[in-house]
């Protein structure tokens, strides 16, 4: 395992300039959903990265992330949209502007069988502008740390809870910490899942970032992040099967990585 020190400390060096390349997912919800014209598609989508740019410049939001509304293209989303319209319920953690809750109803899933926690509240406010969905759009999203108990949340229970782009802003430590209280938040029962994906790298290392909650990232590749996850699952006296797979996408590749990595975790 290596350490590095993350060069780019320059918020902006995040900030992607270009106009956002939206794929038909993103054109088809925002047109059909959120009713946005589609002349004026990269206009809105632009005028609202900017302004969550500001509140918090997570390379994410300035690289236009949040638009691949990633959740549909897991291999686990057609099951999972199954389970959620026949009663499952589903969490998303770090759920930025609530975009993957978005997929799903658009798609038909019960929005009151879905919940999004996510820590600055202003990015749950600007999904309502994202999506131009105040009065439609009732999924039950909750505001706070994940590392504090949060009202709304610790007393529930849930069949699925999706992960992107959310474990990876931690040191190894912070991670356990984390996936245990994913875990826990699981109905304790066969095929509860918890799934997602995050930046995967080919060696393991330790990413040296001011910005992070300890000053620090695990970066894992499939085999360390499969370690983890192991490890977690054994320590809560879980049973489960597994599943990590790195693979190419993103704008952020380098010579050590995949770029991102998807995983699952169903009990048995």
């Amino acid at each position: 395992m290596t350490t590095i020190l993350d060069k780019k400390n320059d918020p902006q060096s995040y900030l992607d300039d270009s106009d956002p390349e939206l794929d038909e997912d993103a054109k088809t919800i925002l047109t059909q959903y959120s009713g946005v014209p589609e002349a004026e598609l990269v206009s809105h989508v632009r005028a609202v990265r900017d302004k969550a740019f500001k509140l918090f410049p997570y390379p994410c939001i300035g690289l236009y992330y949040f638009m691949g509304l990633t959740i549909g293209k897991s291999p686990q989303y057609p099951d999972v949209l199954r389970r959620v319209k026949n009663g499952d319920t589903l969490l998303d953690l770090g759920c930025c502007f609530a975009q993957d809750l978005r997929r799903l109803v658009f798609d038909g899933a019960p929005a009151e069988n879905l919940t999004g926690t996510e820590l600055e509240k202003g990015f749950l406010d600007i999904g309502y502008e994202l999506f131009k969905d105040k009065e439609k759009f009732h999924a039950s999203l909750i505001a706070g740390d994940f590392f504090e108990p949060i009202s709304g949340l610790a007393e529930h229970s849930f069949d699925i809870v999706h992960a992107a782009s959310f474990f990876h802003l931690f040191s190894w430590d912070e991670q356990v910490e984390t996936v245990s209280t994913a875990l826990r938040l699981l109905k304790p029962k066969r095929g509860s899942m918890l799934f997602g994906r995050q930046t995967g790298v080919e060696e393991a290392s330790v990413l040296k970032h001011p910005a992070t909650r300890s000053g620090e990232m695990y970066r894992h590749s499939p085999e360390s992040w499969k370690v983890l996850l192991v490890q977690v699952t054994q320590k809560l006296g879980i049973d489960a099967d597994y599943e990590v797979v790195g693979y190419e996408g993103g704008k952020q590749r380098t010579a050590n990585a995949y770029s991102l990595m998807r995983f699952t975790v169903v009990l048995k």
